[in-house]
């Protein structure tokens, strides 16, 4: 659920919340040079490799039937690393490139992407608790 929410928030291109209480707000400001910044831990790792990307994984190498199939994933999920490797050095030029239009346009292209990926997970999900939905009842 919370992939769909993020997804939708992408779609009306809306900035990710950053949820803090007073007292971190305060703790911040006073051990850092940078005022108030609540950025005190790396959030893009997470984002990275959360809880949606972990459950996507794990859903295709379910349905991998063979070893040639498991190791395209893997595959895949090298080319992955590589591309976010050169886009996160490469963002500062990219933003310059792209301006504050063509990141909307692209936070709204990778939230639709986001958002069909989140139904396709919900949808497998909701199959395997309720086998009458997918059809697969007495097989």
């Amino acid at each position: 659920m919370l992939l769909l929410t993020s997804a939708l928030a992408m779609l009306n291109a809306q900035p990710a919340e950053a949820r803090a209480t007073a007292g971190e707000m305060t703790d911040a400001e006073s051990r850092s040079s940078v005022g108030s910044s609540i950025a005190v831990v790396p959030l893009a790792i997470p984002l990275l490799t959360g809880p949606a990307t972990m459950s996507t994984v794990v859903i295709y190498a379910d349905k991998a039937r063979d070893l040639w199939q498991m190791m395209l994933l893997v595959g895949y999920g090298l080319v992955i690393a590589l591309a976010t490797v050169v886009c996160l050095s490469l963002a500062a030029p990219i933003a310059r490139v792209l301006g504050q239009t063509g990141i909307n346009v692209m936070t709204r292209l990778m939230g639709l992407i986001l958002a069909a990926l989140a139904v396709e997970v919900m949808a497998d999900g909701l199959q395997s608790l309720f086998p009458l939905l997918a059809g697969k009842a007495g097989r």
